[in-house]
């Protein structure tokens, strides 16, 4: 029988234990027009850039060419996710574990809308390059 753990020592003065990271959050990403979901975990603290990031290596799509929606509005690419209106997922992950439908996101690929409804496709900067 192996032997008990010590009981836990006081945090030496001077020292400062930082909290845990978030947990990551579970997301599935639902191409409208295939119906193709996959799934993704990401951090509260990375931006939705990086979600796309994520879902182009698993969908095959560039990055420049999604757009992701979440209940109805489009998710920003420089926003935070925790800053974001995932901030609904976040609360109901704290509190019990949120639905597949809570979690679910919907990706637009713009090669899919038609030219003449299309919005013109913005230049991109330098400070949001893809590898």
């Amino acid at each position: 029988m192996p032997s008990p753990l010590p009981a836990p020592q006081p945090v030496p003065e001077g020292y400062h234990v930082a909290p845990p990271p978030p947990r990551p959050l579970l997301l599935f990403i639902t191409n409208v027009k295939n119906a193709r979901t996959v799934w993704v975990e990401i951090s509260i603290n990375d931006n939705v850039h990086m979600l796309k990031r994520y879902t182009s290596r698993k969908m095959g799509i560039p990055v420049e060419d999604m757009i992701l929606v979440y209940q109805g509005e489009e998710l920003k690419t420089e926003t935070q996710i925790k800053q974001s209106k995932l901030d609904f997922v976040i609360q109901k992950a704290a509190e019990s574990e949120p639905s597949a439908e809570d979690c679910t996101i919907h990706l637009i690929d713009i090669k899919d809308t038609p030219g003449d409804i299309r919005e013109p496709k913005k230049e991109m900067d330098a400070t949001h390059g893809s590898f």
